[in-house]
């Protein structure tokens, strides 16, 4: 039978591996702890007139088994997860599944567009969609201070171009573009759910439009972000350091899975359906990628590669602030403002740097995963493998020389290398 002492111990001395105890006062209530702490509290309980069969394929007589997550201990105290229990219990020994009555008054308490953008964002999005992630920062950042003790019904077609104007003037072009597009996600997420009557978002264009971007950081700009870059902590720093190895797409490194991680032929093997062309992908790791790679803590609890949560959620992004101290570092190292850049301005400078070293164009196309068009892309299967690696490596030759070296350093073989016979045809922007 579960203590007060006992789990107390539990909590500042957790378990080697994940157990699970049951309450022995309660039935069916079990403490779930694992080496990480965070003991958590369960419920595992049968529906009165409901059929099913248990987990093992055992036939139950008008019984199904159910599971429902009370709360992580000390928040939930022992004698609080029993009174839990006990009316949940009662409520099944009636035929009402707790869960359902859970679920019922979580519907009633979402009064307000802050309380609903939590339940979109965690039955929508996370887990399920690879811009989860900046999904979340438009709701916390521009919906929520606007919006957020709103009840849904009262968002009108003024308030969202009152706000999208607003965010034309302090805000980037990109981050109001996507507070239009989220918004709209969001309204029409509510609208399926008869939360609202009609999208106060239809019909309202964004006040921006984007424009290309252009910038590409010079060498010296490019050496000074990677070694500020090396000295962000995990997972920031990690994660601008394999996109200025690989030039991948932010999503391809901040979403990837240990099981996409092919060591044997150092690379990443991306299914089609993560890939932004629905093709199957793969992004050689040169041995500087690799080795950032092999510093990365094993996630414990999930797929992620790279993750501040033990696998659960990928790192969709780095952090502002991490963002902030690289480009402040790489301005200390060089003695001088740098012009400001982004992510995905890595992406067009790894791309830039090795057309200028002489790696053929349409090799710098397959490195950055642009789809070939025409008669050649449906009959031209060929993957490029060798051939991105040695761009890549010829890269990262010059990124991480130092300046004196990067004058006397040959570079005819791995131009060549890199430099296969089709001809250039047209590629998709990223």
């Amino acid at each position: 039978m579960l203590t007060d002492a006992k789990l107390k111990s539990l909590y500042s001395s957790p378990p080697a591996e994940r157990i699970e105890l049951n309450d022995g006062t309660i039935s069916g209530l079990l403490l779930r702890v694992g080496p990480r702490g965070r003991p958590t509290w369960t419920l595992r309980y049968t529906v009165k007139g409901r059929g099913g069969v248990t987990e093992r394929g055992k036939k139950l007589a008008g019984r199904k088994f159910y599971r429902i997550t009370l709360g992580e201990y000390p928040a939930i105290s022992l004698l609080k997860a029993r009174a839990q229990a006990a009316t949940m219990l009662a409520d099944a020994d009636n035929g009402i599944n707790p869960i359902e009555r859970l679920e019922s008054a979580a519907t009633v308490r979402r009064g307000t567009i802050a309380e609903l953008s939590e339940s979109f964002l965690e039955h929508h999005c996370r887990g399920r969609l690879q811009s989860a992630g900046k999904a979340e920062w438009i709701m916390r950042d521009y919906v929520n201070p606007r919006f957020g003790d709103y009840a849904p019904k009262q968002v009108t077609r003024r308030d969202v171009i009152a706000l999208l104007d607003d965010l034309k003037k302090r805000a980037t072009p990109t981050a109001t573009m996507d507070t239009r597009k989220w918004l709209s996600v969001f309204f029409n997420w509510a609208l399926e759910r008869e939360h609202i009557d009609f999208n106060p978002v239809s019909g309202v264009r964004s006040p921006v439009k984007s424009k290309p971007r252009e910038r590409v950081l010079s060498l010296d700009e490019a050496r000074a972000a990677w070694k500020a870059a090396q000295t962000e902590p995990y997972p920031s720093g990690s994660l601008i350091c394999l996109l200025m190895l690989t030039g991948a797409r932010l999503r391809e490194i901040g979403n990837a899975q240990v099981g996409w991680l092919d060591r044997a032929n150092a690379c990443l093997d991306i299914p089609g359906e993560a890939y932004k062309t629905g093709d199957p992908t793969i992004i050689p790791l040169i041995p500087e990628a690799m080795e950032i790679v092999e510093r990365i803590p094993k996630p414990p609890r999930g797929p992620y590669l790279i993750t501040s949560n033990g696998g659960k959620r990928p790192v969709w992004t780095a952090t502002p602030a991490a963002l902030a101290r690289i480009r402040e570092g790489a301005e200390a190292r060089l003695g001088r403002k740098i012009d400001r850049w982004t992510i995905h301005d890595l992406r067009r400078t790894a791309a830039t740097h090795m057309a200028r070293l002489g790696v053929d164009e349409i090799v710098v196309e397959r490195v950055l995963g642009h789809r070939i068009g025409g008669v050649k892309g449906v009959y031209n299967r060929y993957r490029y493998i060798e051939e991105k690696r040695a761009a890549l490596q010829l890269w990262a030759s010059e990124l991480l020389a130092e300046p004196s070296a990067a004058k006397t350093r040959g570079t005819r073989k791995a131009r060549a290398d890199a430099h296969p016979q089709p001809e250039l045809v047209s590629a998709e922007q990223a």
